[in-house]
């Protein structure tokens, strides 16, 4: 907490009755609680985020491994389509010599 609002926080506590002392410390909770608050937000901000990463990681693989199964199938029907094309293309050669 900036210091301007720690020395503002330290008044309207003073101005309500709090003692200086006793403003100090609930000023001093205040900011120590905030500043855990921060911590623990960006922790499970962190946590979240690695979390999603793996997930992520795993999602791609899994599509790589499809891909790659499809190309497979895909080059293999090509392949098919041009050996039969190419039988079709010596039949009708040998037909008309």
């Amino acid at each position: 907490m900036p210091i301007t609002r720690e020395l503002d926080n330290l008044k309207k506590l003073e101005s309500v009755g709090f003692s200086h002392n006793q403003a100090e410390t609930l000023a001093d909770v205040i900011e120590k609680s905030h500043v855990d608050s921060q911590e623990s937000l960006k922790e499970f901000i962190h946590n979240e985020n690695t979390k999603l990463e793996n997930k992520l990681s795993k999602e791609i693989s899994s599509l790589r491994v499809e891909i790659s199964k499809e190309l497979k199938d895909l080059l293999i029907k090509i392949f098919g389509i041009i050996v039969g094309t190419t039988g079709v293309a010596v039949t009708i050669l040998k037909l008309f010599p």
